[in-house]
């Protein structure tokens, strides 16, 4: 587990946009496409809040290909639990991360 800012995690979490690309992309990973489509937002709203999953290292970023060769992104949530906790210190946050299947070490 690892401890994190929790006011801003907190405020991350209150997005109903990010609750959902967590929920879609803990079944599998999908790109940008696929998951404005499944969150009913726009893709500049998804790839903003993409950015700041991965600031947190809340999503883990792969690159696919398409039939033709193409390349894209597509992410998997990393996040299994978070447990937040009052203390003296004010609110705490610790985070239970999964590692990606093909993460190094």
């Amino acid at each position: 587990m690892s401890h994190a800012d929790a006011g801003g995690l907190l405020d991350l979490l209150g997005d109903r946009s990010v609750r959902r690309i967590l929920v879609h992309t803990s079944e599998c990973p999908r790109s940008a496409s696929e998951l404005a489509a499944a969150c009913d937002v726009s893709k500049p709203t998804v790839y903003r809040r993409l950015d700041a999953l991965e600031g947190r290292d809340l999503l883990a970023r792969e690159t696919r290909y398409d039939a033709d060769g193409n390349h894209y992104a597509a992410y998997a949530c990393r996040l299994e639990e978070v447990t937040f906790g009052v203390g003296a210190d004010g609110l705490a946050a610790d985070l239970d991360r999964n590692r990606p299947d093909d993460a190094d070490g």
